[in-house]
């Protein structure tokens, strides 16, 4: 495994840890929902890594690979819909929010991410790390 790889699945698994801990806490407590605030840095550093150092090599790579690119081009479109509800998500309630709505909304970006994680790991790494990017 690379060790970009062995990083972005460290930091995956921080962020799932985080994300279980805010359930376990209580969505709408507040030790939960400050812990789920404070990792909004943590989840756009990741983020940004992954554009940084995972993607482009990627990309590369998909323009000799027409497999390759249908995937990249599926996990973008993914990815920026999954970036715009987290943005929205974390905009609309930094300032508060109706508890009972805040919880519903919450437990659909965690399926969402944590399913994104998965697929992440399971298909976009192991392609990244079959690429031979030591």
């Amino acid at each position: 495994m690379s060790d970009l790889v062995s990083e972005l699945k460290y930091e995956h698994s921080d962020i799932t840890d985080t994300l279980k801990m805010v359930l376990k806490l209580g969505v709408n407590s507040g030790e939960g929902k400050r812990l789920l605030f404070s990792a909004r840095s943590d989840l756009l550093a990741h983020l940004e890594k992954e554009d940084m150092r995972l993607y482009p090599v990627l990309w590369k790579e998909a323009q000799k690979n027409n497999d390759l690119k249908s995937t990249l081009e599926l996990y973008a479109s993914e990815m920026e819909s999954i970036s715009k509800l987290a943005l929205e998500f974390f905009d609309k309630y930094e300032a508060g929010g109706d508890d009972e709505q805040f919880a519903t909304d919450y437990k659909k970006l965690f399926r969402i991410l944590i399913k994104r994680i998965m697929n992440e790991e399971t298909v976009l790494y192991r392609k990244y790390d079959e690429l031979d990017c030591q």
